[in-house]
């Protein structure tokens, strides 16, 4: 082992490792948050990058792909991120890929040609997916019960807050060229000697006995991760299509104003920070999981089909709150469900095929909705409030598991 290796793995702050405090929690959520500045930041600035590029054929396919090519590899790395974590350690590679995400996410700021910095674009969800797994993972080590649910709820409720803020941030940033807003991933530059001095190394695959790993292995449930992760699909479609389709419903209507569109995706993302507090600090201590999926996916899947509804922009803003509160409640809920069911010798594998099949249905979201549409030959809308009904029809399911007495907490 190198002597910076050793310093990664071994370095602590003079509490116990048994002691977590804040500024731990603090450094891994804002770790998870890093994971939103792709799409949060850039959007304001593709329309003068296309503009910049417009002599490349397909331009308007391309440009947009650099926000959504993090997402196919992160869909593809995350679980083999997981897996390494489990096997090596998780603190080395959180420093050295939050070291690696400043080198990489700045890289269009002398990037000349588009397909390099879509390159670029790819190599940074690879480190995303390290990042966001390997932080969430490093949550369910230090943290349990009803800490650790409460930290998984502010996971999202940090990334949504980033993104209501980032949008806004992103737009004067933008106001200084295309290039500029890709200075916004240095900031990882500062948490990695945080990351180095406060975090220490849990107690992973990597530093247990063979007995240790089989002893601890016999709880792990294969079958239980393949249900949960193909949820976990159906749940990042269902979260991408606000952000992806809003826009799209407001115009529908005949809503055309920029800033009332944007203060429209400022309620669902309110919605969204409502949901996780109240998941976090309400529902997580009461109600074993079937009732929290049960709970929020019924409120999600009502958002949608209100704004099926929706004929002007107030009730489609209010639908937007009101699905967002729904999504809110959803994410954290599965996420502690799939850290409490993980054996800590698996635990970042775990954590990863989840983060693989989240972003896989992100990634998805765009294809599925404009594909019924095409195929239905039926307004936007009408698609998305399908998604609500399928989404009743899961919550109705959720809902007589936990009656029946399935797997809850």
């Amino acid at each position: 082992m190198s002597a910076n290796t050793a310093f990664l793995s071994t370095a602590r702050p003079a509490l116990a490792p048994s002691e977590p405090r804040l500024i731990h929690a603090i450094i891994l959520l804002v770790t998870c948050g890093l994971t939103v500045l792709v799409t949060a930041v850039l959007g304001p600035s593709l329309p003068a990058m296309q503009a910049h590029f417009a002599h490349v054929p397909g331009v308007d396919f391309l440009v947009p792909l650099t926000m959504t090519a993090p997402m196919l590899t992160m869909a593809a790395i995350s679980v083999f991120a997981g897996e390494l974590a489990d096997r090596i350690g998780r603190k080395p590679m959180l420093v050295g890929a939050a070291v690696l995400y400043a080198l990489v996410g700045t890289a269009p700021l002398y990037l000349d040609s588009l397909p390099a910095i879509i390159a670029s674009r790819l190599a940074l969800g690879v480190l995303e997916g390290v990042l966001m797994t390997v932080s969430t993972t490093m949550i369910g080590d230090y943290y349990s019960g009803k800490q650790r649910e409460r930290l998984m709820s502010l996971q999202t409720t940090v990334a949504s807050t980033s993104a209501f803020v980032l949008n806004t941030v992103g737009g004067m940033i933008a106001e200084h060229g295309w290039r500029a807003p890709y200075m916004v991933f240095a900031i990882s530059l500062l948490l990695a000697p945080l990351m180095a001095m406060y975090l220490w190394e849990p107690k992973t695959r990597a530093s247990m006995s063979a007995d240790e790993v089989a002893a601890d292995s016999r709880s792990f449930s294969a079958g239980l991760l393949v249900f949960i992760c193909g949820l976990t699909v159906l749940l990042g479609i269902m979260f991408l299509t606000v952000p992806v389709h809003f826009g799209y419903l407001h115009s529908a209507i005949g809503v055309q104003s920029p800033s009332q569109i944007g203060l429209a995706y400022g309620v669902n993302s309110l919605g969204v920070i409502s949901g996780t507090l109240l998941f976090g600090w309400v529902l997580a201590p009461r109600l074993k999981v079937a009732y929290q999926l049960a709970l929020g996916v019924t409120i999600a899947g009502l958002g949608f089909v209100l704004m099926q509804l929706a004929g002007d922009y107030s009730a489609l803003t209010v639908a937007g709150f009101v699905n967002g509160l729904g999504a809110g409640i959803v994410l954290p809920a599965m996420v502690t469900w799939n850290v409490r069911e993980l054996p800590m010798s698996r635990r970042g594998m775990g954590v990863g095929a989840f983060q693989s099949c989240f972003t896989l249905g992100l990634f998805l979201n765009p294809l599925i909705i404009v594909g019924l549409e095409k195929f239905l030959h039926v307004p936007r809308a009408e698609v998305v409030g399908l998604v609500g009904f399928v989404l009743l029809v899961l919550a109705l399911i959720a809902l007589l598991s936990g009656v029946l007495g399935r797997r809850g907490r």
